[in-house]
């Protein structure tokens, strides 16, 4: 990976940014850590992946009640974030990667070159995507889905970070996967790094 050593990629829901980290990761024959980053932090924090679920169920769901399984919900947020940045500092002083979401841009700024990218995509490719086998949500609860997914992972960013989440001035590079498609978006990526000074 010449000059960048790091690629995030921020995405909202059902935009296929998981997807494409992997496939820029095959190119650049790097790793990608994604959904690993959260196993990892549950197990180094002591709070389980069950415990996670819940608590992100209930930021979810304005009905439930918070749960208080460390105190508040805020040093719930906080535990499972300082547990994360170390992870994903550990992750990225084995080598060169690919980061999907975990505030990741923010936790690296000062630590190594990154590339940040954002993927985004128009709401009806997002709501075929969301229906598609890999996810499958019933229409009915397409919208509710896409709209509470975009809200936590903004919330979450928005709080952990000084930036604003899903705003291009965030980003070096923001990239509408529902009109290139994710085979183009990882070439763009994995281009853009082979190329950096």
């Amino acid at each position: 990976m010449a000059k960048i050593k790091v690629v995030t990629i921020g995405r909202l829901y059902c935009s296929g940014g998981s997807d494409i980290g992997k496939l820029v990761a095959e190119r650049l024959g790097v790793p990608c850590y994604d959904r690993e980053i959260i196993e990892m932090a549950a197990e180094k924090s002591g709070i389980s992946m069950a415990e996670i679920k819940k608590y992100e169920e209930s930021i979810l769901n304005p009905l439930k009640k918070p749960i208080n399984f460390f105190g508040t919900a805020e040093d719930i947020t906080e535990k499972i974030f300082a547990a994360e940045t170390e992870v994903v500092h550990e992750l990225v002083d084995k080598g060169p990667c690919v980061i999907v979401g975990r505030c990741a841009d923010f936790i690296l700024k000062n630590k190594v070159k990154t590339l940040n990218v954002f993927i985004y995509s128009s709401p009806d490719k997002r709501r075929q995507t969301a229906m598609s086998p890999k996810h499958n949500i019933p229409e009915e609860d397409v919208d509710n889905m896409l709209k509470k997914y975009d809200k936590k992972r903004g919330d979450y960013y928005n709080a952990n970070t000084n930036k604003k989440w899903g705003t291009k001035t965030s980003y070096d590079l923001c990239l509408d996967s529902g009109t290139l498609g994710y085979d183009m978006c990882a070439e763009i990526i994995a281009h853009a790094v082979e190329v950096s000074k």
